[in-house]
Order: C-alpha cells, then structure tokens, then sequence
C-alpha cells in the first residue's frame, strides 16, 4: 500500500501535496536499547516507512525459522531463513541505494538514523540470515539415518564460517557505528560460530580422509579442529571466545564440552591404531592440495515488491470547495502555504531522513558414486539439497 502511494505521488506531483503532516516513528529491531527508554526515529519520509516495513517483514520471517529450528523443522527453518536473506538482499542492493542516491543527507544524520536503513547493515545480514540457512541444511543431512558424505558436509561447514566472518567485516567496514548498537553477546555468540564452524569443517575431512585410508592426514585435520575448539588467549588469537559466567554462550558449555571430549578420544584412538597397525607419516597441518574448498548454497529468496497501478489523486469531488471560495485558495492563502510546507516527501520535504527516490523499478572435490553408476560432485550434490529444501 506504501508503495502504490509512492507511485501515484511519482505520476502526479502536481497534486502530491498533505493537509496535515506525517510523521513515522520506528525502534529498530535489531539495535540494542541499553536504557530502559527505547531509542525512537522519527522521520516524515514515505520511504522510511516502507523500508523499516519491509524490514519488519523479513525479520518476522527469521523469527519463524527459529521456531521450525527449535520444533527440529530444519528444512522449513532454512525456507524461512531463506526469505529474510533476500527481503535484506533487496533492501541492500536495490531500495536502499536507489533512495540514498537523491539523498542530501549529512554523514551525522546517517549515523543517527536506524541501523534496518543502513545499505551496509542491509548487507551484512543479507550474508547473516544465508549462513544460518545453509546451517539448517547441514542439520537436515546429520538427522538422516545413516552415514552422512563427511566431504560435502565439511565443505557447507566451510562455508558457514566464511558467511558469517563476511557478516561481521561488512559491519566492521560499512557501518561501524551501527555494529557498536548491537548487542555485544550476540557478536560474541557470531565469533563463537564461525570458529566451531571450521572446526567442524575439519573434524568432517578428517573422517572422510580415514575413510579414504588416508591415516596420517586424517589425524593432521583431527588434531587442527581439536586446536580450533580450544579457548583463544587474546581476543586476537585463534580459537573461541571465552564463556563468561551468565554469559550468552554459558549454556553451549556442556555441548562443546561433549564435542571436545569425543575428538580427544577419536584422535587417541586414531594416533593408536595408526602407530600398530597403519604406520602413516602425520604431517605437521593438512597439505594445501587435500583442504577442503567452502560450499555456499547462496540460499536468498528473491523478494519482490508488489507493483500496484496508482491511485488518482486530489480532492473528491463532492469535498471541493464551491467556486466562491476556489479562489481563495488558488491565490495561496494561508492554508494553502501550511499544506505546501507539509507536503509528501515526493516534494522533497525536510524530514530527518533524506527525500526519497520514487523510482522503484525492480531490479534486481570428492566424488560420489550413485547407484545407477554416475559420479556426481558435491557441488551437485549441494545444488541437489538445495533444491530438495525449497521443496
């Protein structure tokens, strides 16, 4: 509905015009309120509302994701992540920089305006919300009964963790000064992640190369994700966060104890039976030519916003004045000034935010045998699940 009245404000500008002033007042939804009183913009801009509804729209999608994640939904989870992933896609790439092109915007009043109107926030979650996709997908392969492909899964791990570090450089490089609003545990938790996600990636070679009779590799790789589950000296230094008490990752504390413990015992079990039966030469890190290569599913949902025909503009006429006091107002008296000072920011009118652009045109290596004695690789295979969880 917003935006079929920026359309018809676009195609008739001569009667784009307010007999009272708007004003649109938004909290962001993903900045932190550290006080108790909420952070509220305001700005008098029909693009400001469109663009923090279009964002509520696709963050109310992430929020059903974690309900399918927490109901063990995977596939449904990775859909709806999915749909958030290109609601902020379109945001960041299309919307976003067609309005800030018309923009007289200060780089002060940028940096006061919410963090949802921000292209380079718009972009960093557009990368958030696709790894958390992709991480449905590789929960959907290791609920499966069976043995899953250790290679493919690692390689997803892989690109999980290279997702969600472009995440927090896009932040760190495009807006700064909003990454400083968000919430401190979550960054914390965004860290913790993508370090168990190369773990991961390595615990998987390191079984698909034992597999494979690789022996001494296979525990090169075992003993790198074990190193890469430690606990980091410095902030700087490799490894995960530390855990606080009543910190927000406190409660993943049994787990990764869990996952320590059984990479301890698989490696000692490995280095045994490789020093008595195998007599593999381990080397010191896994060789170039036998790391894995990241698999990115690219999962974004294209979004579209709907484009409706415009709506005809003016006083109705059963409302218009008689002709004896047309002339009054067609002389510029001053009801006339109040209203021309309220118009719509088709007019480009001087709310907080800059005035909009109404042109809103869219734009927008393992190998696997199969039964029926084809190879497929596991880029073939990522496709495949792709296209299994849209469905």
């Amino acid at each position: 509905m917003i935006n079929q009245i920026l359309l018809s404000c676009k195609f008739q500008p001569e009667v784009a015009r307010l007999d009272k002033r708007l004003l649109f007042s938004w909290i962001s939804g993903i900045e932190l309120t550290k006080s108790k009183k909420k952070h509220v913009f305001d700005s008098e801009a029909l693009m400001f509302e469109l663009v923090l509804s279009i964002a509520t729209f696709g963050l109310s999608h992430s929020n059903l994701g974690c309900n399918a994640c927490s109901d063990g939904d995977f596939p449904e989870a990775s859909r709806q992540f999915s749909k958030t992933a290109g609601v902020f896609q379109y945001l960041a790439d299309d919307l976003l920089p067609n309005w800030m092109a018309n923009s007289k915007q200060v780089r002060e009043m940028e940096d006061k305006s919410l963090a949802e109107t921000r292209v380079g926030v718009c972009s960093a979650f557009t990368n958030l919300f696709m790894a958390m996709g992709q991480q449905m997908a590789v929960a959907t392969i290791l609920v499966k009964p069976g043995v899953p492909n250790y290679a493919l899964v690692g390689k997803l791990c892989l690109g999980i963790s290279e997702r969600l570090d472009t995440f927090v450089q896009t932040l760190r490089s495009k807006s700064p000064v909003h990454m400083e609003r968000l919430d401190p545990s979550f960054l914390v938790l965004i860290t913790f992640s993508i370090n168990v996600q190369r773990a991961m990636s390595l615990y998987f070679l390191a079984r698909s190369l034992w597999v494979s009779s690789e022996y001494g590799v296979a525990i090169a790789a075992l003993s790198e994700a074990t190193v890469a589950m430690r606990t980091r000296s410095s902030p700087t230094s490799r490894g995960l966060p530390e855990v606080e008490p009543n910190g927000p990752l406190q409660s993943l504390v049994p787990e990764m104890n869990g996952f320590r413990l059984h990479m301890g015992a698989l490696l000692k079990a490995w280095e045994k039976d490789n020093s008595l039966v195998y007599f593999n030469k381990v080397p010191p890190s896994v060789p170039s030519n036998k790391a894995l290569k990241a698999i990115d599913l690219k999962k974004a949902e294209e979004f579209v916003l709907e484009m409706k025909d415009p709506l005809p503009l003016g006083v109705p006429a059963d409302l218009e004045p008689p002709p004896s006091e047309r002339s009054s107002v067609t002389s510029g008296g001053d009801d006339d000034v109040a209203a021309s000072n309220h118009s719509t920011a088709a007019s480009g009118g001087n709310g907080d935010l800059p005035p909009p652009s109404y042109d809103l045109a869219m734009s927008n290596d393992t190998r696997l045998e199969t039964g029926e004695g084809r190879e497929r690789s596991d880029s073939d295979l990522a496709r495949e699940l792709s296209e299994r969880l849209n469905t």
